[in-house]
């Protein structure tokens, strides 16, 4: 059976491709044209914004105008959740039932595998950890989804519930890896903080934390997706101070202004964020990778430059540096926005100053409005 799996058009969070391309390769053969094609999947589908949902759209109809009539079509991702909003004119899940044979929600992957041999059949969709383990590194993906509700994010106008792996997997996943001497840990989620308090009703995080620095041969743990809201909130401080084994946290600061955190309903301010990192690193050193946005409506050169003084204390590694896309479909776009001259303005003095003291700078985001 041929096989065509669409382009990667989501952020690095999603983990239906990993799943899907990791069952498949060996069994079936993965062509490059989809017209060839007895199976198209869109197994990475973004919405972020309007204008990613609208390119995701696109696509999507691009490919299938090439397909052949009798191939399957499957969509899975951020574009199959429930929109609380419309976008201008645009029914997207109405289109989806139009156009595609099947839409599988994102944490159903197992239902593709079904539809395309048999041999999957009795494959629960129990949501997948490890995603790839090579070189002694590997990537658990522990959760999707998040309860928080920042005001320019796609919660604010997707049903997006939180998703985490049950505790015992995960733990004979964490088994099995240092069973088989990988050394480093890549813990990934949209919100890795809020992990497990979908099926517990607390937060797990910390006796994760706690249950890897018993292992013998993993030395290293990177968090991808954590938020500071929860750790500064619930507790985690003292799990990670004690935890000799933390080694990067990567995560959203957005900015140093607490003006331009309570419009973004960040859920903490910057002493409070400064005090927790110096609390977590009074034992050992922590890697520090952190979101910053550039250019949030209403910012101005004082919340720039607030920004940048929070950010000599905090000392981070590397910073993502995110010039703000507006979207008529998300919370921020209520507020006054900026123009795509003031953004890049803001973003140039970021980068200017960042990577005057060293610290490694990646800009993201186009800085202008999508309307």
């Amino acid at each position: 059976m041929k096989i065509f799996i669409g382009q990667r058009n989501a952020c690095n969070l999603n983990y239906q491709r990993e799943i899907i391309y990791g069952e498949l390769q060996n069994n079936h053969e993965i062509v490059k044209d989809p017209s060839e094609a007895d199976i198209i999947i869109f197994p990475d589908t973004c919405c972020t914004t309007e204008y990613h949902a609208r390119f995701t759209i696109w696509y999507i109809n691009e490919i299938l105008k090439k397909k052949k009539d009798t191939a399957k079509t499957i969509v899975t991702g951020c574009i199959t959740r429930h929109f609380k909003r419309k976008l201008d004119g645009y029914d997207i899940e109405e289109w989806l039932k139009k156009k595609v044979d099947y839409v599988i929600p994102q944490n159903n992957t197992n239902d593709i595998l079904k539809i395309i041999s048999d041999e999957y059949k009795d494959k629960e969709n129990t949501f997948g950890a490890l995603l790839e383990s090579k070189d002694n590194i590997a990537r658990l993906f522990i959760s999707n989804g998040c309860r928080n509700n920042c005001s320019f994010c796609k919660v604010t106008y997707q049903d997006y519930p939180l998703r985490s792996i049950e505790l015992p997997i995960l733990k004979e996943t964490i088994d099995f890896l240092d069973e088989n001497g990988c050394k480093k840990l890549i813990i990934k989620g949209t919100n890795v903080s809020q992990y497990g308090l979908d099926l517990y009703n607390d937060y797990k995080l910390p006796e994760v934390i706690d249950y890897i620095e018993k292992k013998d041969n993993i030395e290293a743990i990177d968090f991808v997706g954590f938020a500071y809201k929860d750790a500064i909130k619930n507790d985690f401080a003292e799990a990670m101070r004690e935890s000799s084994k933390i080694d990067e946290i990567g995560g959203s600061l957005e900015s140093g202004s607490n003006r331009i955190l309570k419009l973004i309903r960040k859920g903490f301010t910057s002493e409070e964020i400064i005090e927790f990192v110096n609390e977590i690193r009074k034992k050992y050193p922590r890697n520090l990778r952190l979101n910053v946005i550039s250019g949030f409506p209403t910012e101005t050169m004082e919340d720039v430059f607030i920004s940048l003084e929070v950010l000599k204390k905090l000392d981070p590694k590397e910073i993502d540096l995110c010039r703000y896309t507006n979207s008529k479909i998300v919370d921020s776009n209520k507020y006054e926005q900026l123009t795509p001259e003031e953004i890049q303005e803001h973003t140039k003095i970021y980068e200017k100053v960042l990577r005057k003291r060293n610290v490694k700078t990646n800009i993201v985001g186009n800085g202008y409005k999508y309307n």
